[in-house]
């Protein structure tokens, strides 16, 4: 199957066999790989197999490293090679990879080609499709970035084989999210993961395409993620993981706030429940200070996502306010 976000072409596969057929739809010049330690140390020869004689850049795995250190590394080394305007980068790997290779494609030269290999879930169903990129910095998720869409991205679920339990599960938080955004993903009666894979993507290009630059409607797409980013860094929990505690934490503010959310949080407790996922329950109150420092955040009013009825919205506050509401729940 075949899809277009924007201007990205999305190909769903059972494996990898077609990969090099999708590589060659684009015409490339010359292109260099881009991975990280965990995905090498698993698939070093399958990625030597799949693209000979290019150049393969290994970053160190993990959120810790997704900075503008890293960002620099990429760069030294791809100029080091002999990297041109014209030539692309392949990111083969998670969140963290795609991030941190779609800034690096976005300022180098003022943009060059790239193309996404997700191989976790949560890189499958979010950090890939969009067009947003970045880095972490100053404590604060993403602060530095850029939108830049990739010119192609290549799915398959073969990759979720080898992927350890506790990223299946972080990935698992983003698709919970989705259900809460589209009410006909039916995700409590749905098994199949390339079906689940699919319906993720499709609900976030609709958001995706709607709003681009993420000034209004696509900041839908940020359900659970105002206080899921704050326990991401704090906690040094895996990025799905927090946004699963961040939803939990929106229906108990919303609940604080005198809203009926009993139907919204009855299906998130189904969804855990099938998904064998569990939360450790943080106090909302404890991150009222950064959730502040949010992008989110606009000349001190800070927009919210909140669900009511099973439909996002935007919640805006002021710090000020939002204390004075909550202060005796």
């Amino acid at each position: 199957m075949e899809l277009v976000v924007k201007d990205t072409v999305i190909d769903f596969e059972d494996n990898y066999l077609n990969l090099n057929n999708f590589i060659n739809k684009f015409n490339l010049n010359k292109y260099f790989i881009v991975t990280d330690s965990n995905v090498y140390k698993i698939y070093h020869n399958e990625i030597s197999k799949w693209f000979k004689d290019s150049k393969v850049i290994v970053i160190d795995a993990g959120e810790e490293n997704k900075n503008i250190d890293t960002v620099l590394y990429i760069i030294n080394n791809l100029l080091k090679e002999g990297i041109t305007r014209g030539d692309t980068i392949i990111a083969v790997g998670g969140g963290v990879v795609s991030d941190i290779c779609g800034f690096v494609a976005s300022i180098l030269y003022r943009g060059i080609k790239h193309i996404m290999i997700p191989t976790t879930l949560l890189s499958m169903v979010d950090a890939t499709i969009g067009g947003k990129c970045g880095v972490d910095h100053a404590e604060r998720k993403n602060i530095i970035g850029s939108f830049y869409e990739p010119k192609g991205i290549y799915i398959t679920p073969k990759f979720l084989e080898t992927l350890p339990k506790e990223e299946l599960e972080s990935g698992l938080g983003e698709v919970v999210k989705y259900a809460f955004l589209d009410n006909n993903f039916k995700l409590l009666e749905e098994d199949n993961l390339i079906n689940i894979i699919k319906e993720s993507v499709l609900i976030k290009k609709y958001y995706v395409e709607a709003d681009f630059k993420d000034t209004g409607l696509r900041m839908y797409l940020n359900f659970g993620h105002t206080f899921g980013h704050a326990i991401e860094l704090k906690k040094g929990i895996l990025h799905g993981q927090a946004v699963l505690e961040g939803i939990k934490m929106i229906f108990d503010l919303e609940a604080d706030l005198g809203l009926d959310i009993s139907r919204e949080k009855a299906l998130y407790e189904a969804l855990l429940k099938k998904f064998d996922l569990a939360v450790k329950g943080y106090n909302y109150k404890d991150y009222i200070e950064d959730i502040f420092n949010d992008k989110k955040n606009f000349n001190g009013i800070l927009n919210i996502v909140f669900i009511k009825d099973f439909k996002p919205y935007l919640y805006k506050t002021t710090k000020g306010e939002l204390y004075d509401k909550i202060r005796n729940k």
